[in-house]
């Protein structure tokens, strides 16, 4: 009898085992046939709640400034001379992100970079030559570059500027073969030649014409960090987490280019100085601003040559790839991350998560990891 009853259980065990077997089999086979088929889980489904953003939110600062004509646009990178002749620059208060670091020698340069090319003012510059790093860097969010002349190691046997431009088939505007078209000489200082190049709005909208660059964005996640148009979905807007008072942040590029950025708790905004001199703009005597300041430590190494050119080592090993983000008066750190073969830059925040930036314009410094100890914090 005690047989029986095991037997018989047995039996049982097996069919249901046969049955489940087949019910998993056939929820496969249904997903194969039928693609849209969505198999029951216990968990509940969480419809997403975000709303997509208005189609007008800047990419590169979450703020709701785009023309229509710049909706889903490439951004325009216009490179920017920093020597003393060069200041005060013409339009440093307009670009949505300025991208500086080492160029050679001690001095640096910038990358100012606008999402939509209706921002960019009647008088630009001074313009000056390209750096292999900077145009990385434009590759990797897909800008149209402007540039007079840039680094050639053609007859150096080295990877410079337009190596770059040839390697990564960069659609660029050279004020070397078109000065007088798209780029021009101010006459208003008396400083020599090449720290008078300029550019304009409807020159560069010209050139971009002409020349048929494509102006739609092919790429879907271009930028280094994530905007949003609503401050007070960011995460750690309201968190002391991980993050510290920020009221001043001094970092040394160089001996004789130390940049400051100070809090205004009245606008919410950090002013920028150079050398303890306030920043401002040689348009208008406006002092340049930004709402979100960002500091990557990156090792920088000489490339040997006559004119100290330098490279800077983003695929560097040993290293841990900090940075410090800095808004609304608290300093948080951060890491980064680049990848060589699309030459895309990433900030991630403290739990690895991608870096959300606060609505405005955002400065970015690319300083030298040997000066990290120089950094200064209030």
């Amino acid at each position: 009898m005690n047989k029986m009853i095991v037997k018989t259980i047995s039996v049982i065990m097996a069919l249901a085992l046969m049955l489940c077997t087949f019910s998993a089999c056939g929820d496969e086979n249904k997903y194969e046939q039928d693609p849209n088929f969505v198999p029951q889980t216990t968990e509940p489904v969480v419809e997403n709640e975000e709303k997509e953003a208005p189609e007008n939110m800047n990419p590169l600062t979450g703020e709701l400034n785009l023309t229509e004509s710049a909706i889903g646009a490439r951004p325009v990178a216009i490179m920017i001379e920093n020597t003393p002749e060069a200041r005060p620059q013409w339009g440093i208060t307009t670009p949505d992100v300025i991208i500086e670091g080492m160029a050679e020698g001690g001095v640096t340069r910038m990358m100012w970079l606008y999402a939509d090319t209706n921002s960019i003012p009647d008088k630009v510059g001074p313009v000056r030559s390209a750096r292999h790093d900077f145009v990385e860097l434009a590759v990797g969010m897909n800008a149209i570059y402007a540039h007079w002349g840039g680094s050639d190691g053609k007859n150096l046997g080295k990877y410079m500027a337009y190596q770059a431009f040839d390697k990564f088939d960069v659609d660029h505007i050279d004020a070397l073969k078109y000065e007088g078209s798209y780029f021009f000489r101010d006459t208003t200082r008396n400083v020599s030649l090449e720290h008078r190049g300029i550019t304009k709005k409807s020159a560069i909208q010209k050139a971009i014409k002409d020349l048929k660059f494509e102006t739609k964005q092919t790429l879907t996640d271009w930028t280094p960090y994530k905007v949003t148009h609503d401050e007070g979905k960011i995460p750690w807007s309201d968190s002391s987490k991980d993050s510290g008072s920020c009221s001043l942040i001094s970092v040394n590029f160089s001996n004789s280019y130390i940049r400051t950025f100070k809090y205004s708790e009245k606008d919410k905004l950090y002013y920028n100085y150079l050398n303890n001199q306030m920043v401002k703009d040689g348009n208008n005597d406006q002092p340049m601003t930004v709402k979100n300041v960002i500091f990557l430590y990156v090792p920088v190494e000489s490339m040997k040559t006559d004119k100290g050119h330098v490279d800077w080592k983003f695929d560097a090993k040993d290293i841990d790839n900090k940075g410090m983000y800095i808004v609304n008066g608290l300093g948080r750190r951060i890491t980064w991350a680049f990848d060589e073969k699309t030459c895309a830059l990433k900030f991630y925040d403290f739990d690895n998560s991608p870096l959300t930036v606060h609505p405005g314009k955002v400065y970015i410094g690319i300083v030298p990891i040997d000066n990290r100890s120089l950094t200064v914090t209030e």
